[in-house]
């Protein structure tokens, strides 16, 4: 067996988005009407970072970490990341 690992050098985008107000917000709801809200933001989040090439890595409490161009080469990674913080 070859133990040999194959590499790429690429340019990838990391970005991280969070909640605007989440922890006060939370602190007055109830845990069933947070994980209401977290669920379907999460999911219109991903539609739109899938939409844009982007990969949801995790979900780190209120914060999507989000790769661009990390798992497969995409043109204008950095863009596409920066693109996403005007929605």
């Amino acid at each position: 067996m070859n133990s040999k690992l194959e590499s790429e050098r690429r340019i990838a985008t990391i970005m991280f988005a969070d909640i605007s107000g989440f922890t006060a917000m939370s602190e007055k709801m109830n845990p069933e009407e947070v994980t209401g809200i977290m669920n379907d933001c999460f999911e219109m989040m991903n539609a739109i970072i899938t939409e844009n090439e982007g990969k949801v890595d995790k979900y780190i409490g209120d914060c999507a970490m989000v790769t661009f161009g990390a798992v497969k080469t995409i043109e204008n990674a950095p863009h596409k990341a920066i693109k996403l913080t005007g929605k």
